[in-house]
């Protein structure tokens, strides 16, 4: 399989992805004001379970994450898991563009409908997935600058309007309990264990060593952004409201006041989050994509494009009644149900398995 990216691309894709609607949301927000505690261990937790993922790709550089399962389970649970698989990139495909479609919805377009709006942003992902694994990392190239120009614009100018008090953050580390709740599972498995989506495709990406390079490096810048938007947060808005917050980040970005001149920047603070989500749910429909040519011998992933992407829009639609209920299910089941079995446990199973030496005959 020919590599078509390079390393910076990689990394600009992997920052892109784990960054996705998480800073809508914010980090750990379940910790209250040790909310930046949970995230710097759930960073480097996480940061083990990606090494994992690049150990596995060091050591079967020929393989994919399909190939591995039907090595370490046998061709028919394999391909069970593998199904598992395809659903779980395309059931969170769909939540990041209900996340999407409800932010667009409640502070930029609120007379248009949710469902024509996620319709919209599901015709870019569409056309990315078509475009090609090479287009989207450049495309991720050029977006990662104007992403990090508008958050170190928005954090200095948060800085300049006096609403910062770093007395929130106490008392620090008060209730373990609660920490160890935000970081296990919901901590590791969003973000950081989702990043088994490049496992499919990560062939076409770069070398191991480089790739191993590329996702440590952008795990690690991230779980420095999560931990700095927490402090900033809480700092901000205080530990209760940026508990109960639907978008706290969102939230604190628009206390935004200099000199009666410079505020209501919601439009901008909306479009960098939705920046990292677009490319949260292009990476899943690519994924999905790929695992199916590979499941049933496609030999272009390009033909099941536009029914991926319909189903995609189903979910995002039908998965919740309101928002209310889609952040319950994010927070509460998902990582349990999904995300823990088939990002965390599985990849497991199949490291230990994959690790340990074949015996040879004399």
């Amino acid at each position: 399989m020919v590599q078509v990216l390079s390393t910076w691309q990689t990394f600009c894709l992997m920052f892109l992805f784990q960054l996705g609607t998480t800073v809508v949301f914010g980090f750990a927000g379940g910790a209250k004001q040790d909310a930046w505690l949970a995230a710097l261990i759930s960073a480097l937790i996480g940061i083990s379970v990606v090494w994992m993922y690049t150990r596995m790709y060091e050591r079967f550089p020929e393989e994919t994450l399909i190939s591995l399962l039907h090595k370490t389970f046998g061709r028919y649970i394999s391909k069970i898991f593998t199904s598992f698989y395809i659903f779980a990139f395309i059931y969170e495909a769909g939540r990041i563009l209900r996340d999407l479609g409800e932010l667009m919805e409640t502070f930029l377009l609120p007379s248009t409908p949710t469902p024509l709006l996620m319709l919209l942003l599901l015709a870019l992902v569409a056309y990315a997935c078509y475009a090609g694994i090479e287009r989207i990392a450049r495309l991720a190239e050029l977006s990662i600058i104007i992403v990090f120009l508008f958050t170190c614009t928005q954090f200095i100018l948060l800085a300049f309007s006096n609403v910062i008090d770093f007395s929130w953050l106490t008392p620090v580390a008060s209730d373990w309990k609660r920490i160890g709740v935000t970081v296990f599972p919901l901590g590791i498995t969003t973000t950081f264990g989702e990043m088994i989506a490049f496992s499919v495709f990560w062939k076409l990406t770069v070398r191991p060593l480089k790739f191993r390079k590329a996702a440590l490096f952008s795990s690690l810048l991230v779980g420095a952004v999560f931990v700095i938007l927490d402090i900033i947060a809480v700092c901000t808005l205080g530990p209760d409201l940026f508990y109960r917050s639907f978008y706290p980040l969102l939230t604190a970005f628009q206390l935004i006041r200099i000199a009666d001149f410079i505020d209501n920047l919601d439009p901008f603070v909306v479009t960098t989050f939705i920046t990292g989500g677009l490319f949260k749910i292009i990476i899943y429909a690519y994924a999905a994509c790929t695992t199916i040519a590979a499941q049933w011998k496609i030999d272009n992933h390009r033909v099941v494009i536009f029914p991926i992407s319909l189903l995609i829009w189903f979910i995002s639609i039908y998965t919740a009644k309101n928002i209310s209920s889609h952040i319950f299910v994010g927070l509460k089941i998902v990582p349990w149900i999904i995300e823990l079995p088939l990002f965390i446990l599985i990849p497991l199973i199949v490291f230990i398995v994959t690790g340990i030496p074949k015996k040879t005959s004399a």
